[in-house]
């Protein structure tokens, strides 16, 4: 029954990509220096064998491969021509064990970034090359989907795999039938980031000739790597809410709130979420900031999309945390949050992204005592 189920998703996607625009140009441009965990296309093999030993194994009798462990559960596989020794390919992959891994790609993160975000992101579901499938099937009987984009301003290509397991197969054919397909980019999780040389990529996949309605080439954004370092004065000031930007800003009709499911929850709030609602949005294109107040010094947070009416509460707050201010704007994914914390008694700034109904914590930096809350986020931000 599942293997069944997967021939059909196959060939939903392929009329999902077939449906789209068909263009006659192909990848170009001139290279500069997308990178992978410190790496570009066209450096010399002798920088990756820095990584440490690897057999390196020909392809196609043209090209060599070799794969080196770069980190917690990621390995970084590289290509390279026979005779230069120029790299052609880089691939970040992730083990699926662990934690969640930064991905060497803006704040997307391996084991947790979903195809949905992804193609929200970029504003498209990308391209659709000459041969290959962008849908193939996996060890564990789930399915691996690969997002294609040109990277602007280069001769490079990105590719992003997203994998849904078979449990997640399962699951999705048990809550929506024969219109699984639909829902598979949710449940599609980033694996691995590739990286390709536009000549190279040819040879595998032939040229793209058929693009996504809004498709765009990408700006390829360095690693957002928020972590404070002990040692290491960093400076909140030059953490900008332009660095998360957002696709596009919904212009229709304000939706009311929809509270059903998992914002049932959130039902004693309905007034004060449908009026800030109707304002229209505030925040991450489509969404609305409700806060409300809930006693001296304590306020909860909600967000909701004036496009589809989901309400999603913000992880910080309420008397654990009093004293929240907030700090967003309508063009970008990124929440900063100042409180302060009860059990430590100091005052943090918080730093998000909200991705796909998800709030991802980038940085919690602790400001001071609790009296430094006293002071506006804009102005702490500053110092």
């Amino acid at each position: 029954m599942i293997a069944l189920r997967i021939s059909q998703i196959f060939a939903r996607f392929s009329l999902l990509l077939l449906g789209i625009i068909a263009i006659t140009s192909g990848f170009s441009g001139h290279v500069f220096a997308q990178s992978i965990a410190g790496h570009i296309i066209g450096e010399n093999r002798s920088r990756l064998d820095e990584l440490g030993t690897a057999a390196w194994e020909y392809s196609s009798g043209q090209y060599e491969n070799a794969t080196f462990k770069i980190g917690a559960g990621v390995s970084l596989s590289g290509t390279t021509e026979k005779l230069t020794g120029r790299v052609v390919r880089l691939e970040a992959t992730w083990s699926g064990q662990g934690q969640p891994q930064l991905a060497y790609f803006s704040d997307f993160r391996f084991g947790q970034t979903s195809l949905a975000s992804i193609r929200q992101r970029f504003g498209s579901a990308g391209a659709l090359p000459g041969s290959g499938s962008p849908v193939l099937t996996t060890s564990d009987s789930g399915i691996a989907i690969s997002s294609f984009y040109e990277v602007a301003g280069s001769s490079v290509i990105a590719t992003f795999v997203t994998k849904v397991s078979r449990d997640a197969l399962v699951d999705l054919q048990r809550r929506y039938g024969s219109e699984i397909y639909a829902h598979a980019a949710q449940a599609a999780i980033l694996d691995s980031v590739v990286l390709s040389d536009v000549a190279y990529f040819r040879t595998l996949r032939g040229t793209a000739t058929v693009f996504d309605i809004g498709y765009r080439p990408v700006t390829w954004e360095r690693t957002i790597s928020l972590a404070a370092e002990p040692k290491r004065e960093l400076s909140l000031g030059r953490i900008k809410l332009s660095q998360l930007p957002v696709p596009r800003i919904y212009s229709g009709p304000n939706n009311p709130p929809d509270l059903a499911g998992q914002s049932a929850s959130f039902r004693n709030y309905r007034a004060r979420i449908a009026e800030g609602m109707s304002n229209g949005p505030t925040f991450s294109g489509e969404f609305a900031v409700i806060q409300i107040d809930c006693g001296a010094g304590c306020s909860n947070a909600f967000v909701g999309n004036v496009r589809t009416g989901e309400v999603f509460k913000l992880p910080i707050g309420g008397d654990e945390n009093p004293n929240l201010t907030l700090k967003y704007e309508l063009s970008s994914r990124m929440m900063i949050a100042q409180s302060s914390e009860v059990e430590t008694g100091r005052c943090n700034v918080r730093f998000f992204s909200f991705d796909d109904g998800e709030w991802v914590e980038l940085l919690k930096q602790d400001i001071g005592p609790t009296s430094r809350c006293q002071t506006s986020v804009v102005q702490n931000l500053k110092q």
